[in-house]
């Protein structure tokens, strides 16, 4: 079995065992085309199906987490789930949809860069920085 190393950040202390996940720091790129108006319902669905998927897949995380594992751990799933549940990632990519008739990408993409535009304008640095979590959610729808 070959062995290497891969420098980066940690997200707890210590030393773990186990399955390793690479996390990208790559920009979100998204192909940006019109929609007819007889599939906006259906981009509409769609996306409300991958909010719906990505909330899912961390309930099972969160379920998932070890007993002892650190309660900000838990934390930082809960504010992941309460941004896909805030109006401006849940609701404000629809009217997008309909309005520009874009695909959801797109949609989720603009009010991604509004989201970070709006945290860059803040003084405090450590919640200038929350910024990444927003991307991070998106980047999972």
């Amino acid at each position: 079995m070959a062995s290497f190393s891969i420098h980066g950040v940690g997200v707890s202390s210590g030393i773990a065992i186990g399955r390793a996940h690479l996390v990208s720091n790559a920009l979100l790129e998204v192909v940006h085309y019109q929609l007819t108006p007889n599939l906006i319902d259906e981009e509409i669905e769609r996306f409300d199906q991958a909010i719906q998927s990505v909330k899912h897949d961390l309930e099972v995380i969160r379920v998932q987490l070890p007993k002892n594992a650190p309660a900000e751990l838990d934390a930082f799933i809960g504010t992941h789930l309460a941004m896909l549940n805030d109006k401006s990632l849940s609701e404000a990519p629809k009217e997008l949809i309909r309005n520009e008739q874009c695909n959801a990408e797109w949609a989720v993409k603009q009010q991604m860069d509004n989201i970070v535009e709006q945290f860059d304008a803040i003084e405090d640095e450590y919640l200038r920085e929350r910024k990444h979590d927003v991307v991070q959610v998106v980047e999972r729808i």
